[in-house]
């Protein structure tokens, strides 16, 4: 009964492991019915049915189980599972794997994709129990759970979990399994366990500072991916003129406590004409995987009202989205929607990205050429305007010390040049920019973060437009009403190592006309980092560096890391290579002494004493203390067979020689007793099996003599 304990144990540490692929809520209670069910079904079915009678039952108890609890099926006569519960079961087993390949995980909570789990889980507990019980095997029960963990392992590499942890607690119950159906007494159980939770200890610390523990191998990679979904509709963009013309529209709500941005698009592709975005969307279970950086969390909940097209506000960047029918492009964490929008409610938590300004100073442009591309005009030809952008942007970031007071200098350089005037045409291309530049000088939030984003590509730096709206004011219960005269535009800079940076350079309308340099909806971290930026006139401009030699990046260390999980990961790690070390070397060490004794009686009783710690090894109930030397060779004679009577009778009769005859003992005697040694060591393997010897020789026990 200990033995099946253990077993459904192990099958619930596997099925843990696949936390990361599913969230923790949906998974502890399919685990905890896959791994106990069938574990008591094997007791109950043990003596009563032959194998292949108990395992039908098994698989009718599982289609019950499975369709009941999440497939919600009809059952006839309320136990047979109905059709329905048979083909939804089977089919969510089928598709359930290439689903979880070919999505950002952690799959979404109420995913059939989780009768996966619950197939294995519950197949592994059954079939580990049946051999526990069937069979006196040492570690073989444990290999069905094995394999349960193996496939978590390769499916949870791109989940949010650790499967170290885990592993760990996986390998501490499968030792302790060995040392319950190896054990003679409860002493050696209660002298393995404390040793048994320290190695689990030890391996769950030091395990993610192994060096490849962070980023293991994705298999992923070696499976053909669908290709991102783009997302066809307006551009944001485009849409910017007319909200102005009806500011009063209601778009949707929004309940938070920041004051963040709610970004809607990135768009990152200009074709001369228009700016439009390269999105690519995939299904995601909630998690938006590519932050970097240190954020502050902010929790979002919204209400889709009038707001059109596919794209889903948030603020930049979300880091957990839930909702019907949410996509995500993993590039830019935008998020849209494939169901009908009106009415709609999600939630978003998102991380606010902090920028020091000194990591700023230094900063350089990222390697994209993408972002720095300043196509040909519709015709083909090379429109003249863009000759004109790069005469404008030097004219504007002169005497700029590095790319960021670029940056810093071109946006207000717009602020001061022209007024925002919610009545200007619309328009963003390459002539609608230049006629806004050098003419009217007037315009929206549009030609603002258009004009700024075309001039950073003018010289050389990496550009993108983003349109969003300001959170609005907040209402009662903290609700906030965004309106279309909340839209916002504005523009981000690409830096090595730091990410895309925002600048705002759409001036204030309630300053327009009074040459204020002041603008329009930027947070107050924009506004400090630009100012720090701009006065910091002692800051030498940076030595260009060879382009043999990587630039080093700037990332602000996360909270709470250093030296000190390394630290503290460093004495179980060394208790357990300790551990790990005595083992393998105390036994063979202990050998080489008794073969090596000082005279031909003592490498006979050598030979004698090595043979008992092999039999008691081996699993043979033998003592050297508590019986003598014929005792012990009749004991093993019953265990081994007759193949091993020869030459423990023999041994035992020179071991007495040696320790209590009167005729001395020679060396011929000591060759000779080692070669019986050899020969009785040679049954007990035989007897034991692999993977019985591996449990005995990491045995605490094998460090006894």
């Amino acid at each position: 009964m200990a033995s099946v304990v253990m077993v459904v144990l192990l099958g619930a540490a596997a099925g843990m492991a696949f936390d990361g692929v599913f969230t923790w809520d949906a998974l502890l209670p399919v685990v905890a019915v896959a791994a106990v069910v069938p574990g008591v079904l094997a007791v109950l079915l043990s003596g009563r049915l032959p194998l292949w009678g108990a395992i039908p039952v098994s698989v009718l108890v599982w289609l019950v189980a499975v369709s009941a609890t999440i497939f919600r099926a009809e059952a006839w006569l309320g136990f047979v599972p109905g059709p329905a519960g048979v083909r939804a079961a089977l089919t969510g087993v089928r598709d359930a794997g290439g689903w979880l390949l070919t999505t950002i995980l952690p799959a979404a909570p109420g995913s059939r994709a989780i009768v996966l789990v619950a197939l294995l889980v519950w197949a592994a507990t059954f079939a580990g129990a049946e051999i526990a019980l069937r069979t006196r095997a040492v570690l073989v029960p444990a290999g069905p759970a094995l394999s349960v963990l193996a496939v978590a392992v390769v499916l949870g590499v791109s989940g949010a979990g650790s499967v170290v942890p885990y592993a760990a607690v996986f390998a501490g119950l499968a030792l302790l399994l060995a040392l319950v159906r190896s054990a003679r007494s409860i002493g050696t159980v209660a002298l393995g366990v404390p040793l048994l939770a320290g190695l689990v200890l030890a391996g769950a610390v030091a395990g993610p500072v192994l060096p490849r523990a962070e980023r293991p191998y994705d298999v992923r990679r070696l499976v053909e991916q669908p290709p991102p979904r783009p997302i066809n509709g307006v551009s944001a963009l485009d849409q910017v003129s007319a909200w102005l013309q009806n500011p009063q529209r209601e778009l949707f709500t929004v309940t938070t406590t920041s004051e963040a941005h709610l970004r809607l698009a990135v768009l990152d592709t200009f074709d001369g004409v228009s700016w439009t975005s390269g999105a690519g969307f995939v299904p995601t279970g909630g998690r938006v995987p590519g932050q970097e950086g240190e954020r502050d969390s902010v929790e979002q909940r919204f209400t889709v009202q009038r707001l059109p097209g596919p794209w889903l506000p948030a603020a930049d960047r979300p880091m957990l989205a839930t909702g019907a029918g949410i996509v995500v492009d993993p590039a830019t964490g935008m998020l849209a929607s494939t169901q009908a929008r009106e009415g709609m409610t999600y939630q978003v938590t998102s991380g606010i990205r902090r920028y020091a300004a000194a990591e700023l100073r230094e900063a350089t442009p990222a390697d994209d050429p993408a972002a720095r591309l300043l196509p040909d005009g519709p015709d083909g030809r090379t429109p003249p305007q863009r000759a004109r952008l790069g005469q404008i942007a030097r004219k504007a970031t002169a005497g700029a010390r590095s790319p960021t007071q670029q940056a810093a200098k071109l946006a207000a350089y717009l602020r001061k040049l022209a007024v925002n005037d919610v009545n200007a045409p619309p328009g963003h291309g390459y002539r609608s920019i230049e006629f806004f530049l050098t003419e009217s000088k007037r315009g929206t939030t549009e030609q603002f973060a258009a004009s700024f984003a075309l001039l950073a590509r003018s010289i050389g730096l990496p550009s993108r437009i983003v349109v969003g709206f300001r959170p609005g004011g907040a209402e009662a219960g903290g609700v906030r009403q965004v309106r279309a005269g909340d839209v916002l535009a504005w523009a981000e800079i690409e830096f090595k190592g730091i990410g895309w940076v925002p600048f705002y350079p759409t001036p204030s309308r309630t300053r327009a006309g009074e040459g204020g340099d002041v603008a329009e909806g930027a947070p107050k971290q924009a506004r400090e980092i630009e100012q720090a930026i701009n006065s910091d006139t002692a800051q030498p401009k940076p030595a260009e560096k060879p382009a043999s030699r990587p630039t080093p990046t700037v990332t602000p260390r996360p909270a709470g890391s250093g030296t000190g999980p390394l630290v503290w990961a460093a004495l179980p790690a060394g208790l357990l290579a300790a551990y790990l070390l005595a083992v393998g070397v105390v036994p063979p060490v202990r050998r080489m002494r008794r073969r090596r004794a000082s005279s031909p009686a003592a490498r006979v009783v050598g030979a004698w004493r090595q043979t008992v710690t092999r039999l008691r090894g081996g699993g043979i109930p033998v003592s050297s203390g508590a019986l003598t030397a014929g005792e012990v060779a009749s004991v093993a004679e019953s265990e081994l067979g007759a193949a091993a009577r020869e030459p423990l009778s023999a041994l035992a009769d020179l071991a007495n020689l040696a320790t209590f005859g009167g005729a001395p003992v020679d060396q011929a005697d000591a060759d000779l007793a080692w070669r019986y040694f050899d020969q009785v060591d040679a049954s007990v393997r035989r007897r034991a099996g692999l993977m019985g010897r591996l449990g005995r020789r990491l045995s605490p026990r094998s460090l006894l003599g």
